[in-house]
């Protein structure tokens, strides 16, 4: 014969640390999502116009000449 033993344990959870925990996670992903949407922007630009015509635009956003 088999005899169920039940135990009641209590588990202590942290609601700040968990939220943080998911946020600094959420936040790297879009950071990372950002990152690589602006690389593919870049790439995207220099096989478009070249890469002189990208530093001369460059230039020309900087100095307004």
């Amino acid at each position: 014969m088999n005899t169920q033993i039940i135990t009641k344990e209590k588990t202590q959870i942290d609601l700040t640390n968990e939220l943080m925990s998911f946020t600094l996670k959420a936040g790297s992903v879009l950071c990372a999502l950002i990152g690589i949407w602006g690389v593919a922007c870049i790439v995207a630009a220099l096989t478009n116009v070249g890469p002189l015509k990208m530093v001369r635009g460059y230039i020309t956003a900087i100095t307004g000449l």
